[in-house]
């Protein structure tokens, strides 16, 4: 890996559509040697490795969408949303706060794709990289994580996730020489040929991957063995035409042989698929009829369960009740026979009893 030409300390951003890689992205490039923030949002369900996503320019995203009344998780299908100047110093003070760090810093976070425009002026020597994923694994990972947004208007997500990565491919044809475009399949199989790219690119000391930190189990694509790509080629082609765009734009474009649009498109038509939605769902209902015997059943289990643990409860607090009063009386116990005149009243008792042998 050569040396950098540029500075050690500029910004490195991370951005792109959610689900498509960033968190992998930003956990190894924090490996690499980019401080990616030191308040992350935490791991959940949703991404059990963590998110590794800074806390306060999420929250200063999420604030600047409700100001101008949109999502504050980003749906959104505006490419670019203006960040209004009561914000600005906010911004300010933010970066100047992690400017003054050692080394390489700065974050992911997937609403940042809103806001290009606005942290390439206020950061001029920033550098950007942008994973992207083919769209159907994206929805897929949309649907099955179960965002509201999409519960309703599952076609949304589609539109998302063209409007965001419109957004980057404008954004890296302005700014060429500041961005890194790739594909996420990229990070499956040669997470240095990544890091190698982008320290040639951008100019960056990045160190060499130690370890591989891609998980098959996290970054799941059965979708793609699916009907799914084909419905989404027939009834949505401008998806497949940005992600072909992507590809050809990309520095690390997918491994996988190009997408045949037309060939996708007609094999929506196939006729073993034009039932398959209706089976999938009708057989999902029939399995949830039959397990609802079961949960009633699971549910009684856990009153029960309940009543059980409550009674456990007051039986403890009984105990603890009686040891309280027994230890209560073993003081007034002890008490009384360290008391003299109780010492002389048992010796008194001994006495008496002692002539009263004698006497017989």
């Amino acid at each position: 890996m050569r040396q950098p030409d540029k500075t050690n300390h500029q910004p490195v951003i991370i951005a792109g559509m959610h689900r498509s890689g960033t968190s992998l992205t930003a956990a190894i490039l924090e490996k690499a040697g980019v401080n990616v923030g030191n308040e992350l949002l935490e791991a959940n369900t949703g991404n059990p490795q963590g998110y590794f996503e800074d806390k306060d320019f999420l929250s200063l995203h999420q604030e600047i969408l409700i100001s101008q009344g949109l999502s504050a998780e980003g749906w959104t299908t505006l490419g670019r949303v203006d960040v209004p100047q009561q914000f600005w110093a906010q911004a300010m003070a933010l970066c100047d706060r992690r400017t003054h760090q050692l080394g390489l810093w700065g974050w992911k976070e997937p609403r940042t794709t809103l806001f290009l425009e606005f942290w390439a002026g206020l950061l001029p020597d920033a550098q950007f990289i942008f994973p992207y994923r083919v769209p159907w694994e994206v929805i897929d990972s949309l649907f099955v994580r179960g965002d509201p947004a999409f519960h309703r208007h599952p076609n949304f997500a589609a539109e998302v996730w063209i409007a965001y990565n419109q957004a980057v491919l404008d954004f890296c044809q302005r700014h060429p020489s500041q961005t890194f475009l790739f594909n996420c399949d990229v990070l499956k199989t040669d997470e240095n040929q990544f890091v190698n790219g982008i320290a040639e690119k951008l100019e960056l000391s990045l160190s060499a991957p130690t370890e591989t930190l891609f998980q098959a189990d996290v970054m799941h694509a059965q979708v793609s063995d699916t009907h799914r790509p084909a419905l989404l080629a027939s009834h949505c082609p401008q998806a497949l035409e940005v992600y072909q765009a992507l590809e050809a734009q990309a520095e690390l474009p997918s491994q996988s042989p190009p997408l045949d649009i037309a060939a996708l498109t007609a094999a929506a038509d196939h006729p073993d698929w034009v039932l398959q939605d209706w089976f999938t769902a009708s057989r999902a209902q029939g399995i949830a009829a039959k397990m609802a015997p079961m949960q009633v059943e699971l549910q009684k289990i856990h009153a029960e369960l309940h009543k059980t643990q409550i009674e456990l409860q007051q039986t403890q607090a009984q105990l603890m009740e009686a040891q309280a009063q027994a230890d209560h009386w073993q003081t007034i116990t002890q008490a009384m026979e360290a008391n003299r005149l109780w010492q002389l009243r048992n010796a008194w008792v001994g006495l008496k009893g002692a002539l009263g042998l004698r006497k017989e």
